[in-house]
């Protein structure tokens, strides 16, 4: 019995991120912004017969798919390229590649959507004790380099009683593994 693959196998893509939610879903967005468009490319590449510029969308695609846990997307990258390789130009089809393309596009932005929306609802409803000492312990995190994990940053957060746009840029400089920025924020 054939089984379909796992569009977007989350626990892994959380593994590949160290647990790091907000990360995985920064580098999700990415990946749907910069591959939004790509079907009007590939098509056109394919009827210009421009197989180089297709493999190439192709063999990245794979390879960033397999990373971020979008198992039959990395799959279905696999069978086209070497579809790619064998079949003639003109009768190379990738509607089937698309469709799974435009699946897991759809999954990955649901999953993202959802995420963000319960950590917005989370962070309203916290109501947590505030720690006076926070943005002292959370200056010394970063200047230590230490991976600090979403819960504790939202507490740190409270603690340093930021304005929302400060908060957005430090949550940013945090995911994005820039502490010196991060550090700068809070000085």
């Amino acid at each position: 019995m054939n089984q379909d693959p796992i569009i977007f196998d989350v626990g892994f893509a959380l593994r590949q991120f160290s647990g790091n939610e907000s990360l995985l879903v920064k580098m999700l967005g990415k990946f749907n912004e910069q591959y939004q468009g790509v079907e009007e490319t590939l098509v056109s590449d394919i009827r210009l017969q421009n197989l180089d510029a297709v493999r190439q969308q192709v063999h990245t695609i794979k390879g960033v798919s397999g990373n971020l846990g979008m198992i039959a997307l990395h799959q279905a990258s696999r069978d086209f390229e070497a579809k790619i390789k064998s079949e003639a130009p003109e009768t190379l089809n990738c509607n089937q590649y698309i469709s799974v393309l435009k699946q897991t596009l759809t999954m990955t932005n649901e999953y993202a959507n959802t995420v963000q929306s319960a950590d917005a609802a989370t962070s309203n409803a916290a109501q947590g004790e505030v720690n006076p000492q926070g943005k002292q312990e959370l200056l010394k995190a970063l200047k230590r380099n230490e991976f600090i994990t979403p819960d504790k940053l939202e507490q740190y957060i409270r603690d340093c009683a930021l304005d929302n746009d400060t908060q957005s840029a430090l949550r940013n400089a945090i995911d994005d593994l820039d502490y010196p920025a991060a550090i700068a924020l809070l000085e």
